[in-house]
C-alpha cells in the first residue's frame, strides 16, 4: 500500500522519537524510507553549507536507527522550502506517503515558514500522515512512546461525501487487507435553519445524508472491515470530530484535505489546524488526484 515513505525530519528529539515508532509503518505495507530533511536557507544566505555539516550526524544515526528496524532507507537533503521540496523528493522517488510532525524546532514553523505543517499540508501531492508528538509515559527512550501504536486497530473516517472524500475512503477500502479491524463512518450536517431555507429543507437534508452514510458503511463492510460503526451528527464538523475522539480509542484519522463542505474548510479555516493540534492520534489526509 504505502511501500514507499519520506520521512520529513527536522532533526529535533521529537523526530528521534518519530524514527523510534517507525516500525509501525510497516502495518501500512512500508519497507523503504526516505529520510529526508530539507535545509531552508530563506534569509540565511552563506550558510548552506554549515547547515549541512550539522544536519549529516543527525541524519546518519537516524538512518541506522530505520535500518536496524529493516527498512531500506536512501536520505535526501534538498535546498528550499518544505512545502514544496517534498512534493519533489517523493516524485522522484516515486513515493506513496509523506510523513510530517506537528511540533519539532520552531525555526520553521514561526519564524520562517509562519507554520511549517501548514504549509507542507497545504501544497502536498501525496497522502500525508502527520503525527503529533505526544509521549506515553513510564516507556524507556529509543522505545516507540508516540500515541502512533497499532495505527489500523480503530480508524475514523469523517466525510461530507464529496470526491476528496471518496478518495479518502477509496484509501481506507485500500488499506483494509492490512488489518484494519474497525472504522468509525462520521458526518456531521450543519444546516442553519430561517426562512433562507424552504420548508422542509433540513429534513430532505438530513434524510440523503443517512442515506450516503448507510452507503459508505456498506461499502466499507463489503472490504471485509470487521466492524464499521456510522455516525451522524447534526453540528459543526470539528466539535463532532472531538466527541468522537473523547468517546472512542481512534488509532487513526483518514480524512479528505478538501471537501464541498466542512471539509473544504481544513486549509482555509480552522478545522484541519485544530484536528492536527488537538487529536492524539495521528491523521493521515489525502489531497485532490492522489496517487
Amino acid at each position: 500500500m504505502f511501500e514507499k515513505i519520506v520521512l520529513a525530519t527536522d532533526l529535533s528529539h521529537a523526530w528521534d522519537e518519530i524514527v523510534a515508532c517507525a516500525g509501525e509503518f510497516k502495518a501500512l505495507g512500508a519497507s523503504e524510507i526516505i529520510l529526508t530533511h530539507v535545509v531552508t536557507v530563506l534569509f540565511l544566505g552563506g550558510l548552506e553549507a554549515t547547515l549541512r555539516a550539522e544536519a549529516e550526524p543527525t541524519l546518519e544515526k537516524q538512518k541506522q536507527f530505520l535500518q536496524g528496524q529493516g527498512f531500506k532507507v536512501n536520505v535526501e537533503m534538498p535546498t528550499g522550502l518544505p512545502a514544496y521540496s517534498l512534493n519533489d523528493v517523493a516524485r522522484r522517488h516515486g513515493a506513496d506517503l509523506v510523513v510530517v510532525g506537528s511540533h519539532g524546532k520552531s525555526l520553521w514553523r514561526e519564524a520562517v515558514l509562519g507554520c511549517f505543517t501548514c504549509a507542507v499540508l497545504y501544497h502536498t501531492q501525496y497522502p500525508t500522515l502527520l503525527l503529533n508528538v505526544r509521549l506515553k509515559e513510564g516507556m524507556p527512550e529509543g522505545s516507540c512512546r508516540l500515541q502512533a501504536t497499532q495505527l489500523l486497530r480503530h480508524v475514523l473516517f469523517p466525510t461530507d461525501f464529496s470526491e476528496i472524500s471518496a478518495r479518502a475512503g477509496d484509501l481506507l477500502t485500500r488499506l483494509a487487507p492490512r488489518g484494519i479491524s474497525q472504522v468509525t463512518v462520521l458526518h456531521a450536517l450543519d444546516v442553519p435553519g430561517g426562512e433562507a431555507y424552504p420548508p422542509g429543507f433540513q429534513e430532505m437534508a438530513e434524510a440523503k445524508a443517512r442515506d450516503s452514510l448507510t452507503a459508505w458503511t456498506d461499502v466499507l463492510k463489503g472490504a471485509d472491515i470487521p466492524v464499521v460503526h456510522p455516525v451522524f451528527d447534526p453540528g459543526h464538523p470539528l466539535p463532532a470530530i472531538l466527541r468522537v475522539l473523547e468517546s472512542e480509542d481512534v488509532s487513526l484519522i483518514v480524512m479528505g484535505t478538501q471537501g464541498k463542505g466542512f471539509i473544504k474548510e481544513i486549509f482555509l479555516g480552522s478545522v484541519a489546524h485544530n484536528v492536527s493540534r488537538l487529536a492524539p492520534c495521528p491523521v493521515l489526509l489525502v489531497p485532490p488526484g492522489a496517487r
